[in-house]
């Protein structure tokens, strides 16, 4: 009901948070139907609908908070990053193959510092990259603080995995 409330042009550039391919879609009930399907798909994997299984999420405030707030089976794998940290840059590759290896059993997000600097207090972050494991219920299990390459993403985040 609530997609269905929204114009065209929302759904569409929800579809396209999603890289969902909506140029083919004509009726608006085809965009919802299709925000439908990928919401159900990521449901039970990322309580903010934010992270799907193989990629990296990219987190609002809000989105962590649910992330962390609501208790899953899959592990958290949160990059805290800067937009002007050359290492944060190197990293991201890394970290999206590592996402990619990792599919369904670990979450792997990242979030901007500078967007959202209370969540930088919260998580006394120090440094940038930080990346920091958190458990399924939501509390941190480890932190590396500096740039990962993939294995070094993969051996933390499989640490925790079911």
């Amino acid at each position: 009901a609530e997609l269905r409330a929204m114009r065209v042009a929302e759904l569409r550039s929800e579809c396209g948070k999603r890289n969902i391919r909506w140029a083919n879609m004509i009726e608006k009930e085809d965009l919802v139907q299709a925000l439908i399907s990928a919401l159900e798909a990521t449901a039970g994997f990322s309580s903010s609908g934010a992270i799907e299984p193989g990629k990296v999420g990219e987190l609002t405030a809000d989105d962590l908070e649910a992330e962390l707030s609501n208790p899953t089976t899959t592990p958290l794998l949160l990059d805290v990053y800067a937009v002007w940290c050359g290492p944060c840059k190197m990293m991201a590759p890394q970290l999206v193959e590592a996402a990619g290896e990792l599919g369904d059993a670990v979450r792997v997000a990242k979030i901007d510092s500078d967007k959202y600097p209370d969540w930088s207090r919260k998580l006394k972050i120090g440094a940038f990259p930080t990346v920091i494991l958190f458990g399924g219920d939501g509390k941190e299990v480890q932190r590396v603080e500096g740039a990962l390459m993939k294995d070094q993403l993969m051996d933390m985040a499989r640490s925790q995995a079911k």
